[in-house]
């Protein structure tokens, strides 16, 4: 019982841990694409949903308003695959693409 506790506490921490990052490299593009004020605004912003993403997550979990299955495909979707989607697109980089000479 603990164990499986203990594994799911280390499996979620690593989610909310994986969304942070993620829309931080999606804050940290901004802020290296753009110059002045206007970037730097666009990067916390960029942090400013990660934390209320991973904040409400958190409150929903711990409230047990959502079933455990439901907080794991809602940070996989908007907390990680979303900024990457995003990135992937703002980028022009798509895997497997080959460069026009």
């Amino acid at each position: 019982m603990f164990g499986q506790v203990l594994t799911y506490g280390a499996y979620h921490l690593a989610l909310y841990l994986c969304t942070a990052l993620a829309w931080g490299a999606l804050g940290l593009y901004f802020l290296l694409q753009g110059t002045g004020f206007g970037a730097l605004i666009r990067c916390c912003g960029m942090f400013a949903i990660a934390l209320s993403i991973n904040g409400v997550m958190l409150l929903l979990d711990i409230r047990r308003t959502l079933d455990h299955h439901q907080v794991e495909a809602i940070l996989w979707l908007a907390g990680v695959a979303l900024p990457c989607l995003l990135l992937t697109c703002r980028t022009g980089f798509v895997p497997g693409k080959k460069g026009v000479s």
